[in-house]
């Protein structure tokens, strides 16, 4: 059954919406015909609970999960500030497969500061910085990154033996200033990986850390000099997770006081630091930054076909060409726009449509 004839008219939507702006429960919107969110764009706060009615939290596991919109072109949470995330929730705000939406810049800013943010090569609305963005639910490796690009918005994942040009790929990493996602080198052959402008990495990928180096027989050196901000880790607290890279020896003194400063540094096979010969009076105490990994706590999906490699510190829920599990399947039945709020004191009001 189509969506829209299961909907009441949009300006009773609107009329119940319009002055909310605290909702406890979550936001599901799929398969609508929506073309924008402005009915919303009072929603300052939005705490995840699956208690009362609000049955879907528990079937999506997000706080809000806007999925498979295909005339949705704005959003407009102009004023949402505050997205309150619990263990239970799987993301906070959740953007996949809405092929006509944008946000502006001002709305990702508010985003990057709330925690399991997932939107991947989501496009902005004028822009003004050079966004680079894949049409499918790949990752960006040493073939696709183009010229000039400023923001990457997904993870960069370099895996494996490809031929491109050295020279052209690095300076292509000297323009990035921000990630979405992880940075993932893993049994690759480059020498070396260097990001003198990135200053921003927020990891989409709450499953490993912000960056996970491994089996890389030649790198040999890295550079993180002007990395500054990490809203997001996800479950690991390490900025650096590097394991069976024998040329990886030591780091720059400023890339050595950026990650210090940012989080963990774990390093899985070498019985010393690799900052530990740099003295600085920035530096904390290694003890209190520097783990040794000796178990094994990833297992990876590498292949673009989907092939496993299992290796004793691999990477998990990295899977090509599809976005992290999530139940926004066409043969489910959906909650169109499922949400309990508080309106007033104690007033609660559910919305479920099902398709």
């Amino acid at each position: 059954m189509g969506l829209e004839s299961t909907m009441p008219p949009y300006e009773i939507i609107e009329y119940k919406l319009q002055n909310v702006t605290t909702i406890v429960g979550c936001i599901t919107i799929a398969n609508s015909g929506f073309t924008s969110l402005a009915l919303l764009s009072n929603l300052e706060t939005l705490q995840y609970s699956q208690t009362g009615n609000s049955s879907s939290c528990s079937s999506y596991g997000n706080i809000i999960t806007i999925a498979k919109n295909s005339l949705l072109r704005r959003l407009y949470f102009t004023s949402l500030k505050k997205v309150i995330v619990t263990k239970k929730s799987e993301y906070g705000i959740y953007l996949v497969d809405n092929p006509s939406l944008c946000i502006t810049e001002e709305e990702l800013e508010h985003f990057l500061k709330t925690e399991k943010f997932y939107a991947p090569h989501i496009q902005i609305c004028d822009p003004t910085k050079i966004y680079c963005r894949l049409d499918s639910f790949d990752f960006f490796d040493q073939t696709n990154i183009v010229s000039g690009c400023q923001v990457l918005t997904d993870s960069l994942v370099l895996n494996g033996t490809k031929e491109y040009n050295q020279t052209e790929f690095h300076d292509r990493l000297n323009d990035i200033e921000q990630i979405l996602g992880s940075i993932i080198v893993f049994q690759s052959d480059i020498v070396a990986l260097k990001f003198p402008n990135l200053w921003r990495i927020y990891n989409f990928q709450p499953t490993l850390p912000v960056i996970f180096l491994q089996d890389n027989p030649n790198l040999a050196e890295i550079e993180f000099s002007n990395l500054s901000s990490i809203p997001y880790f996800g479950k690991y607290p390490d900025v650096l997770y590097t394991f069976s890279n024998p040329l990886l020896t030591q780091l720059p003194l400023d890339t050595c006081e950026n990650l210090y400063k940012l989080g963990q540094i774990t390093i899985g096979d070498v019985s010393e630091s690799i900052c530990e010969n740099r003295t600085s009076s920035a530096l904390p105490t290694q003890e209190a930054n520097h783990t040794t990994a000796t178990t094994s706590e990833f297992s990876v999906d590498s292949g673009k076909g989907g092939s496993n490699v299992t290796n004793s510190t691999a990477l998990s829920s990295v899977g090509k060409n599809q976005p992290p599990n999530n139940n926004t399947k066409d043969n489910l039945d959906f909650r169109i726009l499922d949400l309990t709020y508080f309106l007033g004191s104690i007033f609660i009001w559910v919305l479920r449509f099902e398709i």
